[in-house]
């Protein structure tokens, strides 16, 4: 009896099998050109309002803001320093770094954690934007007379205002 319940389960899938079209192949050089694009995926942030991002490859992990420890004779944009897994990583206010402010951490206040090569630092930052895939192509350079143009990877061209593509080796970099 169990036998024949199985053969009828097996005849009933393959019937409704048989019944479904088959699934749709795009036609030909359909969403092919959206396929071949390079992409690039972004973490954006907000400074001021404006919109800033880093690449996600330099982007470790985001922590709620937390007692961090000064350290004297630093620069004054660099706030402390946190223990992050065992780790001592300097954390910077990002708007003191980019020339545009002071941080003002509120509740949606994040602390951004970068890896460049061996190098690890936290920026402060207003709140997080999100992940986000952008085509290449829609990069382009920064502006010479843009805010912390020295800083600047490129502009990132959306629908609204335009996203600030931030590099992080830079900014880690204390000699720039």
């Amino acid at each position: 009896m169990r036998k024949r319940i199985l053969d009828l389960k097996q005849i009933s899938d393959a019937a409704l099998k048989a019944d479904s079209p088959p699934p749709e192949k795009p036609a030909e050089g359909a969403g092919q050109k959206a396929e071949d694009e390079q992409r690039l995926q972004i973490i954006s942030f907000f400074l001021d309002g404006e919109e800033y991002a880093f690449e996600v490859a330099d982007a470790v992990e985001v922590l709620r803001p937390r007692q961090m420890t000064e350290v004297p004779r630093t620069p004054e944009f660099i706030k402390g320093i946190l223990c992050v897994r065992g780790e001592m990583v300097p954390v910077m206010d990002l708007k003191k770094r980019l020339g545009i402010g002071a941080a003002d951490c509120k509740r949606l206040c994040r602390i951004l954690i970068t890896s460049i090569e061996d190098l690890k630092a936290g920026f402060l930052v207003d709140r997080l934007s999100g992940v986000k895939d952008v085509p290449v192509s829609s990069i382009g350079p920064a502006l010479e007379g843009e805010r912390a143009f020295k800083f600047l990877k490129g502009l990132i061209a959306t629908k609204e205002k335009p996203i600030k593509l931030l590099n992080a080796a830079k900014l880690i970099d204390l000699t720039h």
